[in-house]
């Protein structure tokens, strides 16, 4: 007689085969969903960083020096080294004067004028200023140029960056929770075909501005946690236009009197 239909073995083997196919195929599923959200994250905040980047970039390249014949410390890059930018706590503060819509956005007032900013790494939590830092990220500080400033102050009211109250940071990308700033002072410090090792964390001469500024940004994980120096940093170096202006002012970086080596030694400068 011919028997039909599975044994009860067989259905238990058929049940197991199938739960097993079907708990491979979750756990792949959501890996890739994982791996998806994770990689469309970093996208995210690596095009912000970029977006954050160039608008220092453009700050920069923008920097003011008056052109008057001498050098003016109102006017100079000053960068407070705190260490290798891993994170907020250890990463640097750079201010300059700067022209243009960059970093302050064209609907700003100062954004016609000459102007002074700060940017640095504020932490979520913050309290040093009027209002409370909501999340981590990039910020930048603005401030009047001196020459715009109130000429009659009774009240002896401090215009500079060191009153916390006077200027609130404005974000200018979330994400990002580490910055270092190395400078190369001048041409003539460049060694061999090699200039990374002249680039340097400190810049005393706050009277003048550098020859090449290097930044790094680091940026944090999708997952929370921050990437540290064993992944590849977002890193751009800019060449400063106006470095031999600053170095002196009596002549125009393209002059035919800096192009006759006549410069003189610029006080505060080695």
């Amino acid at each position: 007689m011919r028997r039909c239909g599975f044994t009860m073995v067989e259905m238990l083997l058929a049940v197991l085969l199938v739960g097993v196919l079907t708990s491979v195929a979750v756990a792949t599923f959501n890996a890739v969903s994982r791996g998806w959200q994770i990689s469309t994250d970093y996208m995210d905040k690596m095009q912000r960083t970029d977006f954050a980047l160039n608008q220092v970039i453009s700050g920069l390249r923008s920097m003011y020096y008056p052109h008057d014949g001498q050098q003016d410390d109102r006017y100079g890059f000053v960068l407070t080294n705190n260490g290798d930018g891993e994170d907020p706590d250890d990463s640097d503060v750079i201010e300059w004067s700067k022209t243009g819509s960059a970093i302050v956005g064209n609907k700003s007032a100062v954004a016609d004028t000459v102007h002074r900013v700060q940017v640095m790494i504020l932490e979520e939590g913050n309290h040093d200023y009027k209002d409370r830092v909501e999340v981590t990220g990039l910020y930048a500080r603005q401030c009047p140029d001196v020459a715009l400033r109130p000429k009659d102050n009774p009240d002896d009211i401090d215009f500079s960056f060191a009153n916390d109250e006077m200027y609130q940071p404005v974000l200018i990308s979330d994400g990002i929770v580490g910055f270092n700033c190395r400078v190369l002072k001048t041409a003539d410090e460049v060694q061999s075909k090699n200039e990374e090792r002249s680039f340097e964390d400190e810049f005393a001469e706050s009277n003048s501005v550098p020859y090449k500024v290097e930044l790094t940004f680091r940026i944090a994980d999708p997952e929370g946690r921050s990437y540290r120096s064993n992944t590849a940093p977002v890193m751009r170096i800019i060449r400063i236009p106006i470095h031999e202006q600053s170095l002196d002012g009596s002549a125009t970086p393209a002059s035919e009197e800096r192009k006759g080596g006549g410069r003189k030694t610029p006080r505060g400068v080695k």
